[in-house]
């Protein structure tokens, strides 16, 4: 979880994301099979650097603080142009039809669907996958 929430800082608009060193980051390294005096070393600088973290670490000092409310989160999809752009999920529907319509030209066309060639799926107009 923690790879994947650094990894999409673009998305939520920030330059980068990440997590203090600590008990699970090691969990981690030792099931991703680094060497034993690797793990040993991360540990020890981490530490010895005041970047580790558990229960009993005081807690880091900020500039700003934020509060966010998870329940106010409302889930959505970058898009339909950039990355940047952002559509409420259950916008997601008529926001599409109405640009492929209006944006594309394409409106008789929304519901064909293409195979992926050796696969045994199709894939449409609307249908959200993940290039990376």
């Amino acid at each position: 979880d923690r790879a994947t929430i650094g990894n999409m800082a673009p998305e939520y608009g920030a330059t980068c994301g990440f997590f203090p060193v600590d008990a699970e980051t090691i969990r981690y390294l030792t099931m991703s099979g680094r060497e034993e005096n690797r793990i040993a070393l991360v540990e020890a600088y981490s530490k010895a650097q005041g970047m580790w973290r558990d229960a009993g670490s005081a807690d880091p000092v900020f500039t700003d603080l934020l509060e966010l409310d998870l329940g106010d989160v409302v889930p959505s999809m970058a898009g339909p142009k950039r990355p940047e752009g952002r559509v409420a999920l259950q916008d997601i529907p008529a926001g599409f039809a109405k640009a492929m319509e209006t944006e594309y030209k394409k409106a008789a066309e929304i519901w064909k669907r293409y195979a992926v060639e050796g696969t045994g799926y199709d894939l449409g107009h609307g249908d959200v996958v993940i290039a990376a």
